[in-house]
């Protein structure tokens, strides 16, 4: 029976997640929006990767995430979560049905470099809900389509990773990656890379919760 890790043994192990967390997410946002699209990608693979051994939970399978070993309690602490919903659909005065769809994606444009726009902490709305709800409630309503950091993140780091995923989460993940096609001076910004925009909110909401509770991981 393998013998189970010392609350010193785990916090190397995150300590280790925590760093690979945030290097990966340093290359992310360096990156040219329309270049490279292979770096890109992986750029979020790397970023999905470390989410998932940190958070994603399967007692059904003996898979117990890094968190959990580290504090079984780590599901209920609070993270900062501020989702993308698109405004509710209407019909105006006119008879005219108004719908709104929100795109995930903040960019920044200067000196001919089209890049994401990287969320700092203290920049988004103090709500705060328990880690639990972070992964699994809607981190995005595109007005058609939810999907959750949960659904991302395994979608990318799993059918992405050339590993098995679960059909609704795919299906979720393919939908969202078909919506809001964009493009930067004709250059097509890839659907992966764009769903990236998620992914990067997630891994430093991620840090930030990793500095506010488990210090000793920095």
């Amino acid at each position: 029976m393998k013998a189970a890790l010392d609350r010193a043994e785990l916090i190397d192990k995150l300590r280790v997640q925590r760093r690979r967390l945030a290097e990966a997410l340093d290359r992310f946002y360096s990156r040219d929006l329309p270049g490279d699209s292979v770096a890109l990608q992986a750029a979020v693979l790397d970023i999905a990767v470390p989410i998932r051994v940190l958070v994603h939970h399967f007692p059904e399978k003996k898979s117990a995430c890094l968190l959990h070993q580290v504090d079984p309690e780590y599901w209920k602490k609070p993270i900062r979560f501020a989702p993308v919903i698109a405004t509710p659909q209407r019909t105006l005065p006119s008879g005219v049905m108004e719908v709104s769809v929100s795109i995930p994606i903040n960019m920044t444009m200067a000196g001919g470099k089209t890049s994401f726009t990287r969320y700092q902490k203290g920049q988004k709305p103090q709500a705060k809900v328990p880690l639990k709800n972070w992964w699994i409630d809607p981190c995005w309503d595109s007005g058609t389509n939810k999907v959750s950091n949960k659904d991302i993140v395994l979608a990318i780091s799993n059918k992405e990773g050339g590993a098995h995923v679960d059909g609704d989460t795919t299906q979720k993940y393919r939908i969202a990656k078909s919506q809001g096609r964009l493009s930067i001076g004709g250059n097509p910004i890839n659907d992966i890379a764009r769903l990236g925009s998620l992914i990067g909110i997630a891994g430093d909401e991620l840090l930030e919760y990793l500095d506010d509770h488990y210090p000793e991981s920095a």
